[in-house]
């Protein structure tokens, strides 16, 4: 079996991946989720990262090795790999804890109560999923450029 040397990432392809981790990380800054009680004006809100510290830590892992096995030739034919696992581990943090903010048995709950200091809070996403779409999207588009890149390279060898 031989391995084809798939080439440099072109500008585009890094431009995309990138732009997208940057939308990502702005993203997992940014309160994912708002709270409040319901006749209270007060809303808190929460990020990904302060709802998922370590679930948030290992997607930023993933986002560093998608980007390292673009610019390290050892790790090169791991980057369609790497890019899937980065995508799915940016996604899934945002999608978990959304879902523990709104099941009323998770830790996250009870602290949500404790901060809006009421018995009920109304829960409600952000906009802070709309940079964190465009930001997988972005790196989607940007795997696609490479696997697209990569299938002309074998069709002219």
């Amino acid at each position: 079996m031989v391995d084809q040397h798939k080439g440099k990432p072109d500008g585009i392809e890094m431009g995309l991946l990138f732009g997208g981790i940057a939308l990502v990380l702005v993203a997992y800054l940014l309160p994912a989720v708002t709270f409040g009680a319901p006749r209270s004006g007060s809303v808190h809100g929460l990020s990904i990262f302060s709802k998922l510290p370590l679930m948030s830590a290992i997607a930023f892992i993933g986002m560093a090795a998608a980007v390292a096995t673009r610019y390290m030739p050892s790790l090169e034919k791991f980057a369609e790999q790497a890019a899937v696992v980065a995508i799915l581990l940016v996604l899934a943090p945002a999608l978990i804890g959304f879902m523990m903010a709104l099941d009323p048995w998770t830790g996250l709950r009870q602290t949500m109560l404790k901060t809006a200091n009421a018995r009920t809070v109304m829960v409600n996403p952000s906009f802070a999923y709309i940079p964190l779409f465009a930001g997988a999207t972005m790196m989607a588009f940007s795997l696609r450029r490479r696997m697209r890149r990569s299938a002309e390279a074998a069709v002219a060898a």
